[in-house]
Parts: C-alpha cells; structure tokens; sequence
C-alpha cells in the first residue's frame, strides 16, 4: 500500500520535472496525472484490517481537502465482504503544486502566464514560457508586479536603443532589468520579435582552471557570455563564486573549473553548456541575505546546484568576523532547502553579513575536498 507520504514524495518530483510545461495548460483536468495506489491484498487486509481502514481513511482525507485530487476507488468481493478501496490518485497541476508544497510559486507563474497571454493575445508564448518558467516562479511578489508594465513599455519602444540602466519605467530601479534579463529577454523577444532593444555592457566571466588538464586554456581568462558557453571544455566540477577574489584563492582540484558569477548575473550561466552539464555544480557566496538571495535565482535555472559554506555551522563558527549588513534584502527567497532557508533566518535575526573572502583558505579547501568524496 502506497501512502499520503509517499504521495507527496511523488508529487515534489513530477513538480520539479515538469511543473514549467503546465503552465500553458488549457485546463487542470487535461494535464491530470495518476499514480498507482497498490491497494492491499485479501490476505493483507486480513492480516491489519485495522491499517487498512486508516490507510483508506487518510487518503479519503486527502481528496477532501486538497482540491484537484481525485482518489480512483475499485471494489474487491472477499470472504468478509465487498470492500472499496483506492487505487488510484489523480492529481491535476495546481493539486500536485499543493502536494508539493509549491502553491505560491505556482499561483504566480500561472497568474503572469495568464495576464501575459491576455495582454498578448496574438503571442506564440508556448515554446518561451516552459523556458523561462523556471526564472518566471522565483520572481518576488514585489517583482511580478513590475514585470508587465516593463514588458508593455519595451513592446511599445522595441527600438528604443537605451542603456538597460535608463529604462523609465516608474517603480522599476535601475538594475532591475539587469537582474531579471533572463525572464525580459526570451518574453520581450517572442514579443516583439526583436528582443528588448536595450543596450547593456558585455558581461566579463573571469574563468580559473583548478586543474590544467581540464583544457588546454591559459590557467585564468575573461570572456564574456557567449564565448564562455563556447569553451571546448567538460570539468567534472564547477565551483561559481560570487566574488572575483574568491576564485583566485581557490585550491588546486582534480577536474575543476572555477567561474566569477558576478552577483545576480550568475542566472545566465545556465547558457552555458558545460557547465549546465556539469556532474557537480556549487555555488559559494557571500552568508548574507543578498549572497542567499542570489543561490535562490540560481537555483531556479540551474537546479542540481549545491551551495558550498552557505550553512549555519560556518555562520557560527566564523561569527566574530561578521560585520553589519547596510541594507538587508527582505524578499522571499526561493528555491533554497530547509537548511539554507534557516540560515537566511539566522542572518536577518542577527542583522549581519559574513563575505565569503573571510573564511580561511584551509576550511575552504576542505570544504571542496569534502564536496569531491560525496
């Protein structure tokens, strides 16, 4: 017999394969999903008829007060009696959103899907939004708001030839379209045909090779975006940190490659395919709420990465050279597991920072290794 907890281990997987392709669903039922229930044998009810019943009970419970769930029942004729018993749940996208504990993310997406399509009804959004969903549900509330009446403004000025940084659109700072490019970028092209008809810097990607027979590439460089993506190189392990210093001082490591991810430019990363491919992807910043802010943005494109020293025992351990963090970030942080969601709360608690270039070369060191014999 499959249960309730189990259930919901199914659902947090189908989310994370497949939950950016619903949402451009005509409707709930059609994308509806089923998993088998393996309801218990004649000998096995006999056996714990009273489990049996708290187990037809919870899943009973289960369809009354999620809604989209639908519990599939079959009637087996034993010797006791016949018995109706689940054998099957249904569940559309937005049940399976609740199951896994996704609903505000899901319910922003889906609502920005819907206005875009209604804003845009003449769009050919279904190739674009499954991309770009992904960065579309780690938006803060804050941030979905602003991201139509930018789209609308770039839609009516696809020429415009601005810095990214004049953008004049009220509410909207000035490296906001900076730091949500990746979400901008494929919804204003598919728009407007033409991408967003904003200028911006190239973007500079210091690179360090921890170990020379990754690639025959000079042991350090700087390239921008595209070329970093067209790196004829396969390490095993990319470490993305978020400060420049931090790549420098990085140990010597077997099929490595350390990456400068600039701040909240790290998201576009994940245009590069070999590091995207990676078998171990870390990320390692800053133990401040922007640092944290960041891994979550990363995460949202790049879901296998592991964040390295981003955890309550470094916090701890190197506390005392902590200093005051000026202004906090107070958005919600998505994407981040129960131990870095604690650790955020541990850092807005204490109204501190510890950057990364603090912690000794020793410890980090080890921490890599560590990483390595997982």
């Amino acid at each position: 017999m499959r249960g309730v907890t189990e259930a919901r281990d199914w659902a947090c997987r189908q989310w994370r394969n497949h939950w950016t392709q619903w949402l451009l669903s005509s409707g709930d039922a059609a994308d509806e999903l089923s998993w088998p229930l393996r309801p218990p044998t004649e000998q096995a009810f006999l056996a714990s008829s009273g489990e049996v019943t708290t187990w037809v009970s919870q899943w009973r419970d289960l369809e009354l007060s999620v809604p989209g769930v639908r519990v599939e029942l079959v009637t087996r004729r034993w010797a006791t009696g016949a018995q109706r018993l689940p054998a099957r749940l249904w569940a559309t996208p937005s049940a399976i959103a609740e199951l896994a504990g996704e609903t505000e993310r899901w319910n922003r997406a889906v609502t920005l899907v819907t206005q875009l399509v209604e804003q845009w009804p003449e769009v050919d959004f279904s190739s674009v939004v499954p991309a770009c969903g992904r960065a579309l549900g780690a938006l803060s509330e804050a941030d979905a708001v602003r991201l139509l009446p930018v789209l609308a403004w770039l839609a009516a000025h696809p020429d415009s030839g601005l810095w990214e940084r004049e953008l004049p659109v009220t509410g909207v700072d000035t490296k906001w379209p900076e730091r949500h490019r990746r979400v901008l970028e494929p919804l204003a092209s598919a728009i407007t045909g033409s991408g967003t008809g904003l200028r911006h810097p190239g973007i500079g990607f210091r690179v360090r090779l921890l170990d020379p027979a990754v690639g025959a590439l000079p042991g350090e460089f700087t390239v921008d975006l595209s070329q970093l993506a067209e790196l004829d190189i396969r390490p095993r392990r990319v470490v993305v940190c978020e400060n420049r210093t931090s790549v420098l001082t990085l140990p010597a490591l077997p099929g490595t490659v350390a990456v400068h991810g600039m701040g909240f430019a790290a998201p576009s990363l994940a245009e590069v395919p070999w590091l995207a491919e990676a078998a171990t992807l870390l990320y390692w910043g800053d133990l401040d709420t922007y640092g944290l802010a960041i891994l979550g943005t990363v995460r949202a494109v790049l879901p296998h990465v592991r964040s390295l020293l981003m955890d309550e025992a470094t916090f701890t351990l190197y506390r005392q050279l902590a200093v005051p963090e000026p202004r906090p970030w107070g958005g919600e942080a998505g994407y981040l597991c129960l131990a870095e969601r604690q650790v955020l709360r541990m850092i807005r608690d204490s109204g501190l920072r510890l950057e990364q270039e603090r912690i000794p070369g020793d410890h980090v060191a080890a921490a890599l290794l560590a990483c390595i014999e997982q």
